[in-house]
């Protein structure tokens, strides 16, 4: 299966990223500002990486009078063994993770360091 087409960033506004790529599950925003790639790599265990890149052009900290591309990411990796759990029981912990990550500004403080 695959997902829709585009898949669709929500805020304000709404991001389209397009798919780029048939075989695999790439998708890009028109500018080329966001690119978001889901990936399954299957072994003795399933992981699935869900990523996100930001690119922006502003300048060098070096060179100030130069501008260069930089890039974020964020990535979510979901590994998993084989057998022993449930889709529902994987998607329920996932799904428990990413509510934890909006709370009390918790990704603020993680991004400021905090640990």
């Amino acid at each position: 299966m695959a997902l829709a087409d585009p898949q669709v960033l929500p805020g304000s506004p709404t991001i389209n990223l397009d798919r780029v790529s048939s075989a695999l599950g790439d998708f890009a925003e028109s500018t080329g500002e966001r690119e978001l790639t889901v990936q399954h790599n299957k072994g003795n265990r399933t992981r699935h990486v869900v990523k996100l890149t930001l690119r922006k052009i502003a300048a060098d900290p070096l060179l100030p009078a130069q501008n260069r591309e930089f890039q974020q990411s964020v990535h979510i990796v979901i590994d998993q063994p084989l057998s022993g759990f449930t889709n529902d029981e994987v998607l329920a912990n996932v799904t428990r993770f990413v509510n934890y990550l909006g709370t009390s500004g918790l990704l603020l403080k993680i991004i400021q360091g905090q640990s």
